[in-house]
This record gives structure tokens, sequence and C-alpha cells, in this order.
């Protein structure tokens, strides 16, 4: 009878080696995305309230938090209920020194919608 080692071979790495590997590789990607989880925002903007006024309006009330009194630039729309965006506009949020600043929103919109959004808010130059 022949020796199945011989026939087939062995195992050139140890099975545990693949283990380790995977772990570390999973360890860093943990770290990589706590680390980019934890890095401050300078702008955090969200809706803070909306009201839809009528088939073509909606008033929002935009949340903009800062640290620093910098200008804001913002994208916002508004949905309908089929999540088809019915109305879209860039807003400025001038510097102040207030770290929370509310601001009043009026979208005119091309059918009735039912939520503001928050595309997009960044530093203005």
């Amino acid at each position: 009878m022949t020796d199945l080692a011989d026939r087939y071979g062995t195992r050139s790495s140890p099975r545990w080696l693949w283990w380790v590997v995977a772990g570390a590789g999973i360890a860093v990607g943990v770290a990589w995305a706590a680390w980019i989880a934890l890095q401050p925002r300078p702008v955090s903007t969200d809706i803070y309230s909306y009201d839809v006024v009528s088939d073509t309006q909606i008033d929002l009330v935009l949340e903009v938090v800062r640290e620093e009194p910098v200008a804001v630039t913002c994208s916002v729309y508004a949905q309908a209920q089929d999540h088809s965006i019915v109305g879209e506009k860039t807003v400025t949020v001038p510097a102040s020194q207030e770290k929370i600043e509310r601001q009043g929103v009026t979208l005119t919109t091309t059918e009735r919608a039912v939520t503001g959004v928050v595309r997009s808010c960044e530093v203005s130059d």
C-alpha cells in the first residue's frame, strides 16, 4: 500500500496561518473604520423640521452645527412619495458665532412632497 503523503504531498503552510492573516485583516479594517468614524467633522447638518404647505411648496428648517464660525453651502431637496426628487435648492448659511443655527428654506416643488433631505453641506470658500 502507498502512503497518501507520498501520493498527494503534504501542506506547505500550516492551516492556522490563514486564520491569523484573516484575523489581522479584519482587525485593520475595524480600526480604520473606527478612525474614520471618530474624526471631527467641521460641519454637520440635518433637517430639523419640515412643513408641506401645498402641492407645490415645502418649508424646511435646516439645522447646522459647526465648531468654527464659517459659512456653509448646503444642497437640499424635496422627495415625493415615490422617492423622486420634486424640488431642489442650494442655500448658503452665513458665518455665525452660534454653534447651532437653524435656517428656514422654502422649496418650490413640481408635485406634492412628503419630506426634505440634505444632499450635502460644505464649508464655503
